[in-house]
């Protein structure tokens, strides 16, 4: 496969996001529809990387279909629900966090339902909020202290995949 180039990919985006008439791409489709035909129309990029820009194109998309709860529905093939995601199934992702919440605890109640909370009104499996066990982080550098925090930064946390589609970002 040629070389990507992302700042070419991500530059043609925004240029169809800016080319939109908002007088008559005037809801969700219309406007996914629009800078999909102008990123297929680009000759600056190759196949790969039209390929690629619609991909990141459609993860966008999905995520705002879910937001403006808007947009054509699909069944499900593993819950036959009718989500908006085209990617994934948002219930499914809910049911699947839902079903772990039982599985790992901060020790603070108050916490435990408000990464409870954000991960069930997350727009897309790759942006869930979940609790990271202190022994779980490696490299930890305190950058600086002040008031009643510090920061910190980390590397090296374990990812897991999930077990619907899209591998998302997670430590247990």
């Amino acid at each position: 496969m040629s070389t990507l180039r992302e700042e070419l990919i991500h530059a043609t985006i925004r240029r169809a996001i800016l080319l939109i008439d908002y007088d008559i791409h005037n809801n969700v489709h219309k406007k996914y529809e629009f800078i999909k035909q102008t990123i297929l129309a680009d000759s600056s990029l190759t196949n790969d990387e039209k390929n690629k820009a619609i991909r990141y194109h459609n993860k966008s998309y999905d995520m705002q279909k879910i937001s403006c709860n808007e947009g054509t529905k699909r069944i499900c093939e593993y819950c036959n629900r009718k989500c908006l995601a085209t990617e994934y199934c948002e219930y499914c992702v809910q049911d699947y966090l839902k079903s772990k919440f039982s599985t790992w605890t901060s020790g603070n109640n108050d916490i435990d339902h408000l990464i409870q909370k954000c991960q069930i009104e997350a727009l897309h499996p790759q942006m869930i909020v979940d609790w990271i066990p202190y022994n779980n982080l490696k490299n930890i550098k305190y950058l600086t202290k002040g008031g009643f925090r510090a920061l910190i930064s980390f590397g090296n946390y374990q990812t897991i995949p999930t077990s619907f589609g899209i591998g998302a970002v997670s430590v247990l």
